[in-house]
């Protein structure tokens, strides 16, 4: 894939942090904008949760140390295939970017970034052969480009991490009349989804209208649905593991005794992170 060409480049009006990266690269030979702010330019949502980008640093790359304000540096070097233009921002590529969210951030973010990398059409499995350490392969290995959102990305990591099966995601269940639905994640064996509900489409009286009617017609068809709200994702892991456990024991999953081991240990030292 040519990286100056990506399938989804930055929708809508320039942002505060892109026209900051812009200027910062424009006026100073050598830096390179990388990490999440590299992923933002390249039309990622990948700034940590809740952080306008107003607020959030230029990331650079650069031979020496540059003491500029709004800006954070890393002093290290670029191989020239490593860099491209974007945006009319000197960056580093859709792979190295995705490579550095990876190295760098912590596990959620990371999974989340590269769930959207591999949407991009980044080959997740070409830089899991060059990456340099198991817990690089270990994150490469859990991006699925199915999550429709970061939330929906963490709460897959959450679940695999809590020692349940991997669970498939944007799992297709035909309707009536020709209709489909797609379920954010699940297991198709149980016959068991979870999806996220963030407050961008969950919340109107009509948006719960639609959801419940159509969680209704998947239930009359043998499905049960696991919701999971915004504030569940991740201060209360502990309780949904227990839920989404019991609730694939319950259609027929049948853990080995290692694998109840570790899902029990996870619950616990979910409880004592939350008190």
């Amino acid at each position: 894939m040519n990286p100056l060409h990506p399938p989804s480049p930055l929708l809508g009006p320039p942002s505060p942090l892109l026209g900051r990266a812009r200027r910062v690269t424009q006026a100073v030979r050598h830096a390179v904008v990388c990490r999440q702010t590299a992923a933002h330019v390249w039309g990622l949502h990948a700034l940590s949760q809740g952080t306008p980008d107003t607020d959030w640093p230029v990331e650079l790359i650069a031979p020496g140390h540059l003491a500029l304000p709004g800006c954070v540096t890393h002093v290290t070097q670029l191989a020239a295939h490593e860099i491209t233009v974007h945006q009319s921002v000197r960056l580093t590529t859709l792979d190295r970017t995705a490579l550095d969210c990876a190295r760098w951030l912590p596990r959620l973010e990371a999974v989340a970034a590269l769930d959207q990398f591999a949407r991009l059409g980044v080959d997740l499995d070409a830089l899991w052969r060059q990456a340099p350490s198991w817990r690089l392969r270990d994150l490469l290995g859990l991006a699925d480009p199915g999550a429709r959102s970061p939330r929906e990305s963490w709460l897959r990591v959450i679940l695999v991490d809590g020692g349940l099966p991997r669970p498939a995601t944007q799992i297709r269940v035909p309707l009536t009349a020709d209709r489909h639905a797609y379920l954010d994640l699940g297991w198709e064996p149980y016959r068991l989804a979870v999806e996220y509900d963030g407050q961008e489409h969950h919340t109107s009286p009509t948006d719960q209208h639609r959801d419940e009617a159509r969680r209704d017609e998947l239930r009359r068809l043998g499905w049960r649905v696991i919701p999971v709200r915004k504030d569940v994702v991740p201060a209360r892991t502990a309780a949904l593991l227990e839920h989404v456990a019991n609730a694939l024991i319950e259609r027929g999953w049948r853990p080995a005794p290692d694998q109840t081991t570790r899902i029990l240990s996870r619950i616990r030292a979910a409880r004592r992170r939350r008190r």
